[in-house]
């Protein structure tokens, strides 16, 4: 996968998260079986992950805020690698997704309430090949199949119908094109595809690890630094038969004091998520229509913490450890917690 595509979870442990609990706590570390659903809350709060120590990458938002994380297994062996996905909800629930040794999981879609894992199996020094596994939302395993040993997918979304869109970087280092594969619900691919230039020359880059997906379409969010008139950004809109509609969006450049963060999808929106300098434990959250391309909302939420999760229009998430959690909580400073705030 292209390093832009690399989302690391970095965690600002200086800085504290103020939460206020209406009801009580919930949560349990992955190793355990998911518990029964925790009462709503009213106010912000968080749900207990894992432990810091074990590797965890946002992958992707599903159905009612449901986070899923890739997870490496801490272990003393570095030759031997142990992933697993891990599903992780608002109301404490946590569900594992397991999967062979030595198979790597990126990128995932969600379907519905089902996962799709796309993974990559290492066998030394005969290289790797991939597969298509398929869970249901308890985590128990569908299908898999075969992938094509020239499929290749930095970023996908699974559609309704059972289409797989992927988009991915291939070409040389001279000439590197951006592009992408539809493919019918038995892995046979329908359609390929390379982005267009942008208005006035330059080219694309995929500008979020995400995709949103919707009725017969799939979304991207595109940008360009190259061309003639200036940064710009846009939302591809991706047809089940590789047809792009490609829209331009009035997203504003960083500045000294605009410092943009990550691109991310809700319900019928793109969202740019970016921060102010000198505003402590804010984010701002500008909402684009996905069909129109137009600027529909501005939202805020105080939170801080590493990787965000899923964004409700509601509410936000974002993984965060727990060095300057309350004591009294007795939480370890190496606890993984996934932090849900209101957005304002």
């Amino acid at each position: 996968m292209p390093s832009r595509f690399a989302i690391a979870v970095i965690f600002a442990g200086t800085l504290a998260i103020h939460i206020s609990y209406a009801q009580q706590e919930c949560g349990k570390p992955p190793s355990s079986s998911p518990q029964a659903p925790c009462a709503v809350k009213t106010e912000d709060y968080d749900v207990v992950v894992g432990s810091t120590k074990d590797g965890y990458e946002v992958l992707a938002c599903g159905v009612d805020g449901r986070v899923y994380l890739k997870r490496r297994l801490a272990t003393d062996d570095p030759s031997h690698t142990a992933f697993s996905v891990v599903g992780v909800s608002p109301d404490g629930s946590i569900v594992n997704f397991e999967l062979p040794e030595m198979v790597m999981p990126s990128p995932v879609a969600v379907e519905g309430f089902d996962l799709n894992i796309l993974t990559t199996h290492f066998v030394g020094a005969q290289g790797h090949f991939r597969e298509m596994y398929h869970f249901d939302k308890r985590g128990n395993l569908l299908a898999k199949r075969w992938m094509p040993d020239d499929f290749r997918a930095s970023i996908m979304a699974f559609l309704p119908s059972g289409k797989t869109i992927a988009l991915d970087t291939h070409g040389t280092a001279e000439d590197v094109k951006h592009g992408g594969t539809v493919l019918d619900a038995d892995g046979h691919v329908i359609n390929s595809f390379d982005l267009p230039l942008p208005p006035g020359g330059g080219g694309w880059i995929f500008a979020s690890y995400r995709m949103g997906a919707g009725d017969g379409v799939a979304y991207a969010i595109l940008q360009s630094e190259t061309t003639p008139s200036g940064p710009l950004t846009a939302i591809a809109a991706i047809s089940e038969t590789g047809h792009l509609d490609i829209k331009v969006i009035p997203a504003p450049p960083d500045t000294a004091q605009r410092h943009h963060n990550q691109w991310v999808f809700g319900p019928r929106v793109a969202v740019e998520v970016y921060h102010m300098v000198g505003e402590r434990i804010t984010f701002h959250f500008d909402e684009y229509d996905l069909n129109t391309g137009e600027k529909v909302a501005s939202k805020i939420a105080h939170i801080s913490g590493g990787a965000f999760g899923c964004y409700t229009g509601a509410e936000v998430s974002m993984l965060a450890p727990s060095a300057h959690v309350d004591p009294a909580r007795g939480l370890s400073p190496d606890t993984l917690r996934l932090v849900i705030s209101k957005l304002q």
